[in-house]
């Protein structure tokens, strides 16, 4: 399959890396190429976009148009109402459109997922410390990645309702959100982006015992030696993985996981968060 890769700031060098290994990349684009010369190329089934979020919806828009499947970068757009206007011209033109929240696609992640199917779960806990990057809203670049891991778990019906930050460096450095659910599950995220240490960690409490991911490793918590008892798991990147879906849903003509509708969603979730 041949492809473009629009952007090639940090995330978009990450692309590129992982691209490389499964298409034919046959245009790398900044901010001084002339995209009309991608878009109006028949040989360009797939166009990945690494830009800034606020070019992100015009370049979309155009990719779209042109007939080509998007992958977009999160959170996709400024607004979800542009989104949702990308998601129904992609509807409309039969073209897949999927926005990279790849820690759904963690190994961990997704072991996690099928631990807990029909257990009843009294809590989740999740915690993201990192440095950087501190012009990015939290809420829009950061929060929206344990909202799409949420909802990726099955919390389907999401809602904000206690939210508090603190200036560190920038205006939200420290973000503190309860969620409520459609399930008596206490839900809790607290995001630092001003901490040396990068560390981040799910937790999920069941009646008896639980699961805890740190990084890239996930333990099962052992109730009767109150050890924690590690999960062993496949050596796959979220990255890779979240382009392999992509790239297999266009070659299947089915829905990649973190397809539109998905982003919508974790979206519209994230525009009621309230400071």
């Amino acid at each position: 399959m041949k492809v473009a890769l629009i952007g090639l700031g940090r995330w978009g060098t990450i692309l590129k890396g992982e691209l490389s290994k499964t298409t034919e990349i046959k245009y790398t684009c900044d901010s001084k190429t002339d995209l009309n010369q991608i878009f109006s190329d028949l040989d360009v089934q797939a166009v990945f976009i690494a830009t800034p979020t606020e070019t992100h919806f015009e370049i979309a828009r155009k990719a779209l148009e042109a007939g080509k499947h998007v992958f977009l970068e999160k959170p996709g757009t400024t607004n979800s109402t542009d989104l949702e206007k990308l998601v129904n011209l992609a509807k409309e033109r039969n073209l897949k459109f999927a926005v990279d929240y790849e820690f759904t696609y963690h190994p961990g992640i997704k072991k996690v997922k099928e631990l807990i199917e029909g257990k009843n779960i009294k809590s989740i806990h999740l915690e993201w410390q990192k440095w950087g990057t501190f012009k990015d809203d939290a809420v829009m670049h950061l929060l929206c990645h344990d909202v799409s891991v949420l909802k990726y778990l099955g919390f389907n019906s999401l809602s904000p309702f206690n939210t508090m930050k603190k200036r560190v460096i920038s205006d939200s450095d420290l973000v503190w959100t309860e969620f409520k659910s459609e399930k008596e599950t206490y839900i809790e995220s607290l995001i630092n982006r001003a901490s040396p240490i990068k560390q981040k960690t799910l937790t999920v409490l069941l009646d008896k015992g639980g699961y805890i991911m740190s990084n890239n490793d996930l333990f099962s918590i052992n109730t009767e030696t109150q050890a924690l008892d590690k999960i062993e798991l496949p050596d796959i990147t979220p990255v890779s993985a979240s382009i392999e879906d992509f790239l297999s849903a266009i070659t299947d003509n089915r829905e990649p996981q973190s397809n539109s509708d998905f982003a919508l969603e974790v979206f519209k979730v994230i525009e009621k968060v309230k400071y």
